[in-house]
């Protein structure tokens, strides 16, 4: 669990850095006019990272 709490959490840097990206270049780099749809994602992945990261100390309980 705390493998893939890694990858999520890595992966949904990566989404906040291109979403950085995207509204400094203007729209022209990724051709993804809505930036907020970066973080709508990264925000997800964001949650899913601390329910990794927390369920197995709820479980030991």
């Amino acid at each position: 669990m705390k493998t893939l709490a890694w990858i999520f959490g890595i992966i949904a840097a990566l989404l906040m850095l291109a979403g950085c990206i995207n509204y400094l270049a203007q729209d022209w780099l990724f051709h993804v006019s809505n930036t907020v749809s970066y973080f709508h994602v990264a925000n997800a992945f964001l949650l899913f990272t601390i329910a990794f990261l927390v369920y197995p100390k709820i479980e030991k309980k």
